[in-house]
């Protein structure tokens, strides 16, 4: 996989992404923790030494060309299309109750959902062929499209960044974006940026009732 091309020669990542090589790229608050060794075991191939207790929470999408580095007994992994949380909030929930403390949110390039438009009649297809009337099959694949589709990959990763972070003000996030072509995880750019805000310390139950 190293020897395919890094997404920094992709005009559309390039300037948006930074590299994380050494401890020194890390932001501070991930250092020392389960997302630093996720890091450095992507992109270093470090071994991870796990405690035998869930250390880290991944969500990620289900693309079949980027596989998890990760061993048996450190994390739990939630796989969707798009990789976003949004329906999965009460899997986080379970998830903190095992004493987990750290989300690793992984986005990627060239991702199917950003494609939607044009992939959504074969899906519809896809479900008639398993028996299901085209009425149904548009209807179900128009309102969940409507959920998974994206316009861009790493603006999708930075609003469900932002939603995560207000519904789970407490636990540590980390949005990274891994390159398909060189199995790299990268920082998205804004992501200092967007951390001088002030955090939310509670959550208004409106918020929690519009939940999925």
């Amino acid at each position: 996989m190293n020897s395919l091309p890094s997404i920094m020669f992709d005009d559309k990542f390039k300037t948006l992404l930074v590299e994380l090589n050494t401890s020194m790229d890390i932001p501070p608050v991930w250092q020392g923790s389960p997302i630093e060794s996720f890091i450095f075991s992507q992109n270093l191939g470090w071994p991870i030494q796990t405690s035998g207790k869930p250390e880290l929470l991944i969500s990620t999408c289900i693309e079949f060309r980027y596989a998890l580095p990760i061993p048996r007994m450190f994390a739990y992994v939630i796989r969707r299309a798009s990789g976003r949380v949004i329906g999965s909030e009460f899997s986080v929930g379970y998830t903190l109750a095992q004493g987990v403390r750290h989300l690793v949110m992984v986005g990627h390039n060239d991702c199917g959902m950003s494609r939607l438009d044009s992939l959504a009649p074969r899906v519809v297809e896809s479900l008639i062929d398993q028996g299901w009337s085209r009425q149904a099959a548009q209807a179900y694949v128009e309102k969940h499209a409507k959920r998974h589709a994206i316009s861009d990959e790493l603006e999708a990763l930075k609003q469900e960044y932002l939603r995560l972070r207000s519904i789970f003000p407490k636990l540590t996030i980390a949005p990274l974006f891994v390159c398909l072509y060189d199995g790299k995880l990268r920082l998205p750019a804004w992501y200092n940026t967007l951390e001088q805000e002030t955090a939310i310390t509670s959550v208004p139950d409106e918020l929690i009732r519009e939940l999925p």
